[in-house]
Parts: structure tokens; C-alpha cells; sequence
């Protein structure tokens, strides 16, 4: 285990936190790398990307927070305080599917072409964000 990955005087960088914004950028670079590929417009994706990203973290928190009520029932502040701690990933792929899916159907984009194009995004980004699991304990 090692969750502390910089420390220097308040300032913490967890390992967690780094890998899952590594892992977030990896796949955003993934996805406008083969957009470009397939003539999609990268503006188009990096808009998509952005929705997407604001759903999965309001997602995976707001699940982690149904899951663990009985953590935030007598503070309910620290239903804000992501960086203390708790996400879950499905609830970050539920959001993001249903935003990138309203996404689709208000530019009137190919589904299955986006489909194509994030699903090797979303498996990069999930396995470094493991990485980031592990190395948290």
C-alpha cells in the first residue's frame, strides 16, 4: 500500500487521486486521438468528455453516499467532501452513460461510432484507476 504518493507541508498528493486523474486524461487523449481517426470532430469529443467526466464524479460520489449512509447521516456537509474518500465506479459509469447518451441524442451523433471510440477509453482510464485502488489500500 502506499496512499500518500507526495507530501509536502499540507499539501498531500494521494495516489488515488493522481491515478484517477491520470487515468482521466489518458482516455480523454484516447478518444480525441481516434475521433480524429474517424473524422469525428475533436471539439465534439472533448465537449463530450467534459459532460462525462462531471457525471462519472457526481455519479460514483452520489452512489458511494446511498451506499454509505449511515457515514454522512449525522453530517450531512461531508456529503460534498470527495477528497476525504469515496467513490464507486458503477455509479460513475451509470451517470456517465446516461449523459453521454443525452449528449448523443441532442447533437444527433452516431451512438454506435461513439461507442466504438470510448469503450477502449473507459477500460484504460477504469485499469489505472484500479491502480489507484490498490496503492490506497
Amino acid at each position: 500500500m502506499y496512499p500518500i504518493l507526495l507530501k509536502i507541508g499540507e499539501f498531500t498528493l494521494h495516489t488515488y487521486g493522481f491515478l484517477l486523474a491520470v487515468g482521466f486524461f489518458l482516455a480523454v487523449m484516447l478518444t480525441l486521438r481516434e475521433a480524429r481517426r474517424v473524422g469525428l470532430d475533436p471539439n465534439v469529443m472533448m465537449d463530450l468528455n467534459f459532460y462525462v467526466l462531471l457525471a462519472a464524479l457526481i455519479g460514483s460520489r452520489v452512489f458511494y453516499v446511498i451506499t454509505s449512509w449511515e457515514e454522512f447521516r449525522d453530517n450531512p456537509v461531508d456529503i460534498v467532501r470527495f477528497w476525504r474518500g469515496g467513490l464507486v465506479f458503477y455509479g460513475g459509469l451509470i451517470f456517465a452513460f446516461l449523459v453521454g447518451l443525452w449528449y448523443v441524442r441532442k447533437h444527433h451523433l452516431n451512438f454506435r461510432q461513439l461507442a466504438d471510440i470510448v469503450a477502449p477509453a473507459i477500460s484504460l482510464g477504469q485499469a489505472i484507476g484500479r491502480l489507484g485502488c490498490f496503492s490506497a489500500g
